[in-house]
């Protein structure tokens, strides 16, 4: 096996909840677990979403002050449904398909975050996914100059306010946060999903995961670089060359080349011996 490169509800409900939700990041990822996993069951998945979002509505109508609003939901999301980073030995593209999350109450940074926002959002919040300092998080703004990080695994909120001569008086901006909307939300979750398949070897379904990608992409070279090494680890010597010789040709800079140069002379001496 050659190194890597990298270090680093049935039918009809389920087409019924593509269709109203088809913009929705939250259920466009529930269903992309049906792409590398075919015979999955999601019906539970949904129904629990469901009644989520029914009991979130309910605490709309009976919270109006949005300070109010936002603790009760987040002492209903932790306290009361008790979701958390898991303490298991699970692995962690397990912990990356929400039909785990959903109805184990145990994720990833990442799917947690998508599934609070998500349920904040229905709460009629300003919220979005954010990368705080590296690290995913969820930023509801409740004004222009206030509003709140929380982090998923923990809940923890850490309340700003920005007085309006803020800038004046430090001297310079605070760095700002950068927002991941509904797009590039979506990739970063296949993203993360495909490495967590690369990294316990499940190659067929990393390729599901690059395949969805390009779709999003078209011919990216790194894609197509991943793609080529999950090829060459599903005996598509060939088809892994090209998509590698693509990445060559397309980032003749990248620090990866000699690596990627060296996976190509193995494909080929492989392929010289077995004729």
């Amino acid at each position: 096996m050659t190194t890597p490169w990298f270090e680093d509800h049935n039918e009809s409900y389920q087409d019924e909840a593509f269709d109203a939700f088809s913009s929705n990041v939250l259920y466009r990822c529930i269903d992309a677990e049906l792409t590398w996993d075919t015979q999955v069951d999601l019906t539970a998945c949904y129904d629990t979403l469901n009644e989520f979002e029914d009991t979130v509505s309910a605490l709309c109508t009976e919270f109006k002050e949005p300070h109010e609003r936002l603790d009760k939901l987040l002492d209903t999301f932790y306290q009361q449904w008790l979701f958390s980073a898991s303490s298991l030995k699970v692995p962690e593209y397990t912990l990356n398909s929400f039909s785990y999350t959903i109805t184990m109450r145990s994720g990833t940074q990442t799917t947690l975050a998508i599934l609070l926002c998500h349920l904040l959002q229905h709460a009629e919040f300003d919220a979005t996914v954010t990368l705080s300092q590296g690290e995913v998080h969820i930023h509801v703004a409740i004004s222009e100059e206030e509003g709140y990080l929380i982090e998923p695994s923990t809940g923890q909120q850490s309340w700003y306010i920005t007085p309006e001569n803020a800038c004046e008086e430090n001297g310079d901006e605070q760095e700002p946060l950068e927002l991941i909307f509904e797009e590039e939300l979506y990739k970063l979750y296949l993203a993360q999903q495909k490495w967590s398949f690369i990294s316990e070897s499940k190659f067929g379904h990393a390729l599901h995961c690059v395949d969805m990608l390009m779709e999003l992409l078209g011919d990216d070279p790194y894609e197509r670089r991943d793609r080529g090494y999950l090829l060459n680890q599903l005996d598509c010597p060939k088809m892994a060359r090209d998509d590698l010789q693509y990445f060559i040709n397309e980032c003749p800079d990248d620090p990866a080349i000699e690596i990627i140069q060296h996976q190509i002379a193995e494909i080929e001496d492989n392929n010289n011996t077995h004729h």
